[in-house]
């Protein structure tokens, strides 16, 4: 609460969130925070923040407003939901407001509007590896293997995830210590593969190779271009076959002009977008 202003008092509930889940990393949350006197609390909430993880429907319990926050591949179901925030453009009245899951972290989403992007031949001397690739799994018609397979009968790809791991040990980064950072900026290209291919859907994947000063390879929602400056990054919609984009990764990838040109380029098609998003 702000000193010395009386803020209304909201008590809010979480429902279905993940195990190991914090407040703070719902962006709402924090947001409404800024004007009002948030209080999380067990029994008697004004309001149900809700997510789609088990126990699956436990919100159906709560008579309360029901707004979804939900960060994944998920549409929602205003037949049981009366808000929600989500990761798909819907448009039902007032009832849905699209956060596309680009935002996501939200320190790596707002720092993109400000990087500086006057990169010199001496930023090439970070980059000890050419890409890598950190996943979990596969996306729908194994698209993301394949395309990794594909780049890597051209050169390694440093697989960091648990799909076709390939460092030292089966060693795996991940965000929360900063380790999938430190891989992305020693190398020159990330895959950023969505999980599916959806009008809207995106995830941090893009987000996080940007911060870290690497060039994405995209591939997921065709209309990421909206968001996203195209000459910053290879779109793989953009050719007409994953050899195209191969050949285009080697060009850039022998070219250090050519190169270092991808990666001067804004990042943002609108710099202001973050800010009148939030």
């Amino acid at each position: 609460m702000k000193e010395g202003i009386n803020m209304k008092t909201v008590k809010i509930k979480f429902v279905g969130v993940y195990e190991g889940f914090e407040p703070e990393w719902m962006e709402i949350y924090n947001i409404l925070k800024r004007h009002y006197d948030v209080q999380i609390v067990e029994d008697d909430p004004d309001y149900i923040l809700c997510d789609s993880f088990e126990p699956y429907y436990e919100y159906l319990h709560y008579p309360q407003v029901r707004i979804l926050v939900n960060g994944e591949n998920y549409v929602p179901d205003f037949n049981v939901m009366d808000y929600a925030v989500c990761r798909y453009p819907v448009a039902f009245q007032d009832r849905n407001f699209y956060y596309p899951g680009c935002t996501n972290p939200g320190e790596h989403w707002h720092a993109l509007a400000k990087k500086d992007r006057n990169y010199t031949a001496d930023f090439l001397k970070q980059k000890e590896y050419f890409a890598n690739f950190i996943t979990g799994h596969d996306s729908e018609h194994n698209i993301r293997g394949d395309f990794f397979k594909k780049l890597s009968g051209y050169r390694r790809v440093e697989s960091a995830g648990t799909l076709y791991n390939n460092m030292p040990n089966g060693e795996t980064v991940n965000w929360l210590d900063n380790s999938k950072a430190e891989l992305q900026r020693k190398s020159k290209f990330t895959l950023c593969f969505e999980s599916t291919s959806h009008r809207g859907f995106n995830t941090e994947k893009i987000t996080d190779a940007f911060f870290s000063d690497t060039i994405p390879v995209y591939y997921g929602d065709p209309d990421i271009t909206k968001i996203f400056n195209p000459k910053a990054f290879i779109n793989c919609t953009d050719y007409e076959s994953f050899d195209a984009v191969v050949e285009k990764i080697k060009e850039l990838d022998q070219d250090d002009e050519k190169y270092l040109e991808m990666m001067r380029q804004p990042i943002l098609v609108d710099p202001e977008f973050p800010e009148r998003l939030e």
